[in-house]
């Protein structure tokens, strides 16, 4: 078994409810199964012993016959429990052995007001309320219903009151938009409509455009406390003054109904057409999320659990389902405003477990905040993170900046309503990857002939029958698409769409989607929404939204939108604004793209359709496996190209005043090429932790510091400038990134790499020293290179050298050029300099016999092309040398210090030097022409980028030991 670099696995305090459970099965089979691996091998060989000893063990409330457990053997067909009857919001509300009725059960957490907070008696009562008043508004047993609101304890009453009735619930948040609510909704054709308008702009015209598009809808109930509507024909009610109604009479009867009585209506994210409308049963659901709960999760009677979803996310329903374990659920309705805000929510309500995305840690991990450090997590226990791949560094950061909670790594999907891969309570957290497989789920890798693979990615697919399998989808009577979504390519085996390594003793990672779903930090977006989103601009004749690897954020993506125009149009500053405006306005933020790019033709089929993965292919310059199948080939370079030349940053404006820096930034956050001050930042495609970034440039840039809560209810371009205007800046030169006693340390960032960008590096080293950056421009007034002289000159007269200590210079990249030349001239001048360290510096080509510069320029050609961004570095350099003018202001900068850099034959430094660099690098033999102390110090992963998040804490114990080497580490005098 692989163990982790930190053993986040602890000792539970008690043993694991899965020891329990198993304890039970090794009764009542005399097997052995402690074993993990052979646990889950039995769960999914024999289910009809698993399933019923697992319905019986979890105590949840239900009548009838466990038996059949299971019809068959396909998981297209099979049902299970056909003879039982359950009713979900009982199971979820009744008075539990050893749990308080009058402990929480439910707090509804708000950004701009005291939390709502339920007991479990109260929960229960209210719910008992709701059922009623909705009963009286004629739901019944089978009717639908769609609530339209942000997560608050309100709409977890009302959803359970319509689960109380056997009422089908389907949910979605309001920003979403009418057009894509509709495309949702509309097949639901529900009886009932909730809706909550405090985050809607226009509430009346959304009332209005929403019960237009759902005629089958007999009465509207408002979950806000804003004027009632008038819309016609059609009742209007508040939910408030219908619960307190119908305290006053008899309560409705919560009926209990067969295993797969529709429960939940989910959306698919609408690859190819509509969003596909999922049913999900009450019993599939219920006995999934309990296993997920209490299994995996270890989630306890008494624990408290808050998990940041919204109600358009299935994660929002699997939250529900921990009123069944007696757990405490806390919901949150606001914005995440930055890195600390989900903390804050799990320290003021002493979350036991809190469930949280990729995307949000890294965040945390950019803004360098340090969540154990600011608030009290004393009460929390596990960390579960989904909706996008974990990477092995944010296991690093959560165990050094949170503590040593489990990272639970979880994955599965709406069209299962749970989990494939998930946590495990007695095994140990594999950096990077989900401990176990679902129990009871046949999950495996297959390759394209479906024969499994063990340690290979292949397809994930699930190959035995599982009871939160989709009842059924909507509006397919005859089960086609059904059909056609899961099991075309392999019949009667379940195949999900994602892409999956499963290791031996269990462990999984997921690789993201195979099919055309796109995943943008974690949000799965179907491209048809946006398709039909843009036929509201007529100068889009026809678009292609595909994934592309972020190419400044390793590890993420983003979305680039490929547009034709129609005859005449062409793709300025408004055209772009528009299209991001009606996809914010028609569809959602998420559905905005990052980068949006006019091409002559799409890459298309013999027989005519768009060929989404020959475009992603394109856009990210990976080999195209199916050029033969294009009518059209030559189109994937001139996409290639095209994204290539409008990925380049926006130029700058020859000016560096405060305006003109805070319309860069602006521009370049939300990559654009020009600006408007009425441009509304989250309208634009904005997302919370793009403002956060942009906030923290203006910041870093201007010394303005604006805070987002401030800022964010007004996103404009021209709040912003006004508000930078107020601000009072602060003090430019040389930043401090670690405070400490003694002898300094003064890091020289590499040309184009801001003081900020060294934060997390500075925070990572073992030294009790200070740590400071300085500020690096080798640009003339004129816009030229300075020479190395001149540009060290700079170095030197903002470096504020220590009158009785000595010090360290750090320099990287090219800063590391200036950093040796700055330790020579010191130490002719008599100042004392112990040592410089390098990090992956270049030498200056002048200073080189010629066999040692042209080992260097073919190593690092050889670099390039081992790099897993090979294609996008070959470009790059291909349009340093040839296409200087397509580059952006700041490579641009870099290309030609570099040229002036390599002219110049820098000064010798006689004392203590130390290279960091990539394995069998000549660069360090370079070196010692003019550090003859230089000691090469190998950095695994160093290469196109060694300041990547994933390398950080490796960089940063290398360079911790080169300077307690020097003699100006931890505890040196």
């Amino acid at each position: 078994m692989a163990v982790p670099t930190v053993d986040t696995a602890g000792t539970p305090p008690q043993p694991a409810q899965l020891a329990g459970f198993r304890r039970q099965l090794e009764e009542r089979t005399g097997l052995d199964l402690r074993d993990p691996v052979v646990l889950h091998r039995f769960s999914v060989e024999q289910p009809a012993v698993f399933w019923h000893a697992l319905l019986e063990w979890t105590g949840l409330p239900w009548s009838g016959s466990a038996d059949p457990v299971v019809t068959g053997t396909d998981v297209e067909t099979a049902r299970f429990f056909p003879g039982v009857r359950l009713n979900y919001a009982e199971a979820l509300l009744r008075p539990l052995d050893g749990v308080d009725d009058d402990a929480p059960a439910l707090t509804g957490v708000h950004a701009d007001g005291p939390a709502d907070c339920y007991t479990r008696a109260e929960l229960r009562a209210a719910v008992q309320r709701g059922a009623t008043a909705l009963a009286r508004l004629g739901l019944a047993a089978g009717d639908r219903v769609v609530a339209v609101a942000p997560s608050t304890a309100d709409v977890v009453v009302a959803a359970l009151s319509v689960a109380a009735l056997g009422g089908t619930l389907s949910t979605a948040t309001p920003d979403m938009g009418t057009t894509a609510l509709l495309g949702r909704f509309e097949q639901v054709e529900p009886v009932l409509v909730l809706l909550d308008r405090r985050t809607v702009d226009d509430p009346d015209g959304t009332v209005a455009a929403l019960l237009a598009g759902l005629p089958t809808a007999r009465s509207v109930v408002l979950v806000d406390d804003l004027p009632l509507p008038e819309p016609a024909g059609i009742p209007a009610h508040r939910w408030a003054d219908l619960s307190s109604e119908a305290g006053d009479g008899p309560p409705a009867g919560w009926p209990r109904l067969p295993f797969d009585h529709p429960l939940f209506v989910m959306f698919s994210s609408g690859t190819t057409g509509p969003p596909k409308a999922m049913v999900h049963g009450a019993g599939g659901t219920l006995l999934e999320h309990v296993k997920e709960h209490r299994l995996h999760g270890d989630l306890r009677a008494g624990e408290t659990l808050y998990f940041h979803t919204t109600t358009a996310w299935m994660m929002w329903n699997w939250q529900l389902s921990a009123l069944a374990v007696g757990a405490h659920v806390v919901v949150y309705d606001g914005p995440v405003t930055g890195p600390a805000t989900l903390w804050e929510i799990a320290a003021d309500h002493r979350v036991q477990v809190l469930g949280t995305s990729p995307p949000y840690l890294q965040l945390c991990q950019d803004e360098g905040y340090r969540p154990a450090e600011a608030v009290d997590l004393s009460a929390l226990r596990a960390v579960l993170s989904t909706g996008a791949v974990l990477h092995e560094w944010q296991f690093d950061w959560v165990a050094e900046a949170v503590g040593p909670q489990p990272l639970q790594s979880i994955s599965g999907g709406t069209d299962i309503i749970g989990c494939f891969v998930l946590g495990h309570p007695e095994l140990p957290v594999r950096r990077g990857r989900s401990q176990a497989r679902s129990l009871g789920l046949d999950v495996v890798a297959v390759d394209g002939s479906g024969v499994e693979v063990v340690g290979r990615i292949g397809e994930l697919v699930c190959r035995r029958p599982f009871p939160s399998r989709p009842v059924a989808f909507l509006r397919d009577s005859d089960g086609a698409r059904f059909h056609d979504a899961y099991f075309a390519e392999h019949p009667g085996v379940w195949t999900h769409g994602d892409l999956v390594d499963v290791d031996a003793d269990g462990s999984a990672r997921v690789h993201g989607r195979s099919d055309g779903v796109l995943n943008i930090d974690g949000i799965r977006i179907g491209p048809s929404e946006i398709y039909a989103a843009l036929h509201a601009v007529p100068e889009v004749v026809e678009a292609l939204a595909v994934e592309q690897r972020h190419p400044h954020r390793p590890g993420a993506t983003r979305m680039v939108l490929l547009v034709l125009l129609a005859a005449g149009a062409v793709l300025d500053g408004r055209l772009d604004r528009e299209i991001r405006a009606t996809l914010r306005r028609r569809a959602s933020a998420a559905h905005v793209p990052s980068l949006v790019v006019a091409v002559p033709e799409l890459p298309l089929t013999h027989n005519g359709k768009r060929s989404e993965r020959a475009a992603r292919d394109a856009v990210n310059g990976d080999p195209v496996g199916n050029r033969s199948a294009l009518r059209n080939p030559g189109s994937l370079e001139t996409v290639r190209a095209a994204v290539l030349a409008a990925v380049v940053a926006p130029a700058a404006d020859g000016d560096d005043d405060a305006p003109t820096v805070v319309r860069r930034l602006w521009r370049q956050a939300l990559g654009l090429a020009d600006s408007h001050p009425d441009d509304d930042f989250f309208d634009l495609g904005g997302t919370s932790r793009q403002l956060v970034s942009l906030l923290h440039r203006v910041r870093e840039d201007l010394g303005a510091d604006v805070p987002v809560s401030e800022f964010a209810p007004r996103p404009t371009l021209a709040e912003l400038l006004r508000r930078v205007a107020a601000a009072a800046p602060t003090p430019a030169g040389v930043r401090l990134l670690r405070e400490g006693d003694g002898a300094p340390v003064f890091l020289v960032p590499d040309v184009g790499r801001a003081p900020a960008d060294y934060a997390d590096l500075a925070r990572l080293l073992d030294t009790d020293r200070p740590v400071h950056a300085l500020p690096v421009d080798a640009t003339a007034a004129d816009g030229s290179a300075l020479s190395l002289a001149d540009a060290g000159a700079r170095v030197l007269a903002a470096l504020p050298l220590p009158a009785d200590a000595p010090c360290v210079l750090v320099g990287h990249g090219l800063g590391g050029v200036l950093a040796a030349e700055v330790a020579a001239r010191l130490e002719a001048e008599g100042a004392d300099v112990s040592a410089v360290v390098l990090i992956d510096a270049p030498p200056p080509a002048a200073a080189l016999p010629r066999h040692l510069a042209a080992r260097i320029r073919w190593s690092g050609r050889l670099t390039a092309l081992r790099a897993p961004d090979r294609a996008d570095l070959l470009l790059q350099r291909f349009a340093e040398r040839f296409a200087p003018a397509t580059l952006s202001p700041e490579r641009l900068a870099h290309v030609r210090a570099h040229a002036a850099f390599d002219a110049h034959r820098p000064g010798r430094f006689g004392g203590a030097a130390v290279h960091l660099g990539p394995p069998r690098s000549p660069v360090p033999a370079a070196w010692r022409r003019v550090l003859p102390g230089l000691v090469a110090v190998e950095v695994p992963g160093a290469g196109s980028d060694v300041l990547a998040p994933g390398g950080l804490p490796e960089l940063a114990g290398r360079l911790s030991a080169a300077l307690a080497g020097a003699g100006v580490g931890a505890g040196k005098p």
